[in-house]
């Protein structure tokens, strides 16, 4: 039967693709995903490829669906894991994923890379995501977060809300700006940085579209 697999690609390392994902891609008469996770794949792929833009979008998720719905089965891989800030959203909100089987291949996400990196347990974490918007709500909630004292694991919107602007942010809603900021970029990369800097470090800084911001807040005394 003709499926529609929803593969993670992981954080950006071909060390990090599970055999899963490759099967899949392998399995697949179409494959789509932007030219960075299609990399990833090279080996893989058997079919069709088709790149996927910000611009394409729309319409090549649309035809991926009808794909198949003809009877084809399709892979559309995603950066990360499928199901945080990934393409299993994207598709669920087009409604592109009725009358056809989905079955998604989950991937290690850049947060969960960026835990292991620094060592440190996210049983307690709040997960955020701001690739999705930065709305007034989701801001506030996010702020309350950080002066409860809880260990925060983010993704900034590298336009709309960059690290230096939910500094800002924080420090306009009475955060500590000694707070302990970890920015890790281009994980699992040869071009992985980690900086450890405080809210008022950020600030004037500027950082890869691809980084985690880690924010861990105390609670005052």
């Amino acid at each position: 039967m003709a499926k529609l697999y929803i593969v993670g690609a992981g954080p950006g390392s071909s060390d990090y693709v599970t055999p899963a994902a490759r099967k899949a891609v392998r399995e697949a008469d179409m494959v789509v995903g932007d030219n960075c996770v299609l990399s990833l794949f090279q080996d893989d792929i058997k079919s069709q490829s088709v790149t996927l833009t910000c611009k394409n979008i729309d319409e090549t998720l649309k035809c991926a669906s009808d794909t198949v719905k003809c009877g084809k089965t399709v892979a559309v891989i995603s950066t990360g894991d499928p199901g945080f800030s990934g393409m299993l959203g994207s598709v669920l909100r087009r409604s592109l994923a009725e009358n056809i089987e989905v079955v998604v291949i989950p991937g290690i996400s850049s947060l969960l890379a960026c835990a292991a990196k620094l060592k440190m347990t996210w049983d307690d974490a709040v997960l955020i995501t701001f690739h999705k918007g930065a709305s007034i709500q989701r801001k506030r909630e996010f702020a309350k977060a950080v002066k409860a004292g809880k260990t925060i694991l983010l993704l900034p919107d590298p336009i709309a809300f960059t690290p230096s602007e939910i500094s800002k942010y924080l420090l306009k809603t009475g955060a500590d700006k000694k707070t302990s900021v970890v920015i890790c970029e281009n994980l699992t990369s040869p071009k992985e940085k980690i900086i450890e800097t405080t809210l008022e470090g950020v600030i004037n800084q500027s950082f890869d579209a691809t980084s985690v911001m880690v924010i861990k807040s105390k609670l005052k005394k």
